[in-house]
């Protein structure tokens, strides 16, 4: 199976184009078109047995990621899925080879089989850096596409740099974090710029142009109260 992006970067489109018995994995929701013929299966993200299926319901509802995933089979033919994100903004398509990528959680579009998902752990430090206690961690081989809202710059970390906490797409793991102030208590408070992520190492960095979640307090602070 291959991907080719189009319509990017504002509005970006992922096409997967499937080969008779091959198969893609897919966000839940991320689905736009497919083929007739295409058999589509979904499956939990997480845990094995009924109590890790509730456990990791119950973390997937608090942190708010989707907690099923959807695998579009094309068994009887070639096939096409194209895929999207909720939010305006460009797509990456990044070629795993044996290799892992550190993802942050709504930022999973799509990926080939050949790449594995699962959750991993951010530590408290990623608590603080506006609630992502816990990352994808992407590995195995094949290709693997990421959303951004706006559009994604790759950047090459050779010592340290530091990114604001909600532009963060996705990092290799030979980078380190460290989430900090901005600067002293009265600028964290005031300055709006609240808390960053310093990277330190070497490796790539993919970031994002626009914060979600700035723009869901604009445009939420602007929206009439819903009627009860």
């Amino acid at each position: 199976m291959q991907f080719n992006i189009e319509f990017g970067p504002a509005y970006a489109l992922a096409i997967a184009k499937l080969e008779q018995g091959d198969a893609v994995m897919a966000e839940s929701g991320a689905m736009v078109t497919q083929d007739a013929h295409i058999r589509m299966e979904t499956s939990a993200t997480q845990g094995k047995g009924v109590g890790g299926f509730l456990k990791g319901l119950g973390r997937s509802l608090f942190l708010g990621e989707s907690f099923f995933r959807n695998t579009f089979h094309a068994d009887s033919g070639p096939g096409e899925v194209t895929f999207a994100p909720s939010l305006p903004g460009d797509i990456l398509l990044y070629n795993l080879q044996g290799s892992d990528l550190i993802i942050q959680q709504q930022s999973y579009l799509a990926s080939g089989t050949g790449v594995e998902i699962e959750t991993k752990w951010g530590g408290f430090k990623s608590f603080f850096g506006e609630g992502r206690m816990f990352w994808i961690r992407a590995f195995g081989n094949g290709p693997l596409t990421l959303n951004a809202f706006g559009a994604i710059k790759e950047i090459e970390v050779d010592g340290s740099f530091i990114v604001d906490t909600g532009h963060i797409v996705a990092f290799e793991p030979t980078l380190q974090f460290d989430i900090k102030r901005v600067g002293s208590w009265f600028s964290t408070f005031f300055s709006s710029e609240g808390l960053v992520c310093r990277f330190h190492g070497k490796g790539k960095l993919f970031i994002q142009s626009r914060n979600p979640a700035e723009f869901g307090s604009l445009v939420g602070g602007k929206l009439p109260p819903r009627n009860k």
